[in-house]
């Protein structure tokens, strides 16, 4: 097995691992693979390295930017990391972290990374929790950091807009509460992962009655255009109600 950085040739490899090695993760977004091509378009791939099995592409992991807003430069979010599952419990994950994280610190002068993840398996790469250092997208304590040299940052960390995606399940959801658009709210299965975690991002807001509503200036952030489609529907609804003909046309 040999790990080297990634060349033009690997591209479409590394997206059919990723998405592969993500499909059973508990911690997926379903965007992983465009993570990194975006990631590659924005020249925010600070080390993207494989792991190569007989000329075969089995790994990969990327590393991109983070700010963090005291103002501590220098630090790097890791991952998305990927293994084929056939080639996973051979340690190919651990080495290519290692290889990522000696990257960041010796090859690029780095002072730490930070990664969501399960510390029970980060932790023996040195990761820990830090309640001063906040990522507002995940439970605190799946967000890990390892400082490389100095103090440890206080603050809230945000990776590379690149991360701020929405899977094609969530796009689904958002279209349908744009299309059923009411000003009470629209009632969905708050039971539905999809949901759960769009309420979690604050893209919808639960209301009585498992109903909810969009939140624009939020989904702004995610996908401007679906943004803009919903700001469109609220000002047009909006014009409906106050209009009394238009009102009892649609009643």
């Amino acid at each position: 097995m040999k790990i080297r950085p990634e060349n033009k040739d690997d591209h479409d490899a590394i997206s059919k691992t990723t998405i592969v090695a993500y499909e059973d993760y508990p911690f997926r977004q379903e965007t992983e693979h465009q993570i990194i091509d975006d990631l590659r378009k924005a020249d925010a791939l600070t080390v993207s390295l494989v792991a190569v099995v007989e000329g075969q592409v089995v790994g990969h992991i990327a590393v991109s930017p983070v700010t963090i807003s005291d103002g501590t430069s220098d630090w790097f979010g890791l991952g998305p990391i990927s293994v084929l599952p056939e080639f996973q419990g051979l340690g190919i994950g651990g080495k290519l972290i290692k290889a990522g994280l000696s990257r960041v610190m010796n090859g690029i002068g780095g002072r730490g990374c930070v990664l969501v993840g399960p510390p029970n398996f980060y932790c023996m790469f040195g990761f820990a929790n830090y309640p001063q250092l906040i990522h507002e997208d995940c439970p605190q304590e799946l967000f890990l950091a390892l400082p490389f040299k100095g103090r440890v940052p206080c603050g809230i960390v945000k990776f590379h807009p690149a991360f701020m995606q929405l899977a094609e399940v969530e796009k689904d959801v958002v279209v349908d509460v744009i299309i059923d658009y009411a000003m009470a709210g629209v009632k969905m299965d708050l039971e539905n992962p999809t949901v759960q975690r769009l309420i979690e991002k604050g893209i919808l807001m639960e209301m009585p009655g498992h109903k909810v509503i969009m939140r624009p200036a939020v989904l702004e952030e995610y996908d401007p255009i679906l943004a803009s489609l919903t700001q469109f529907r609220m000002t047009e609804m909006g014009r409906v109600h106050k209009n009394p003909f238009m009102a009892a046309i649609r009643s």
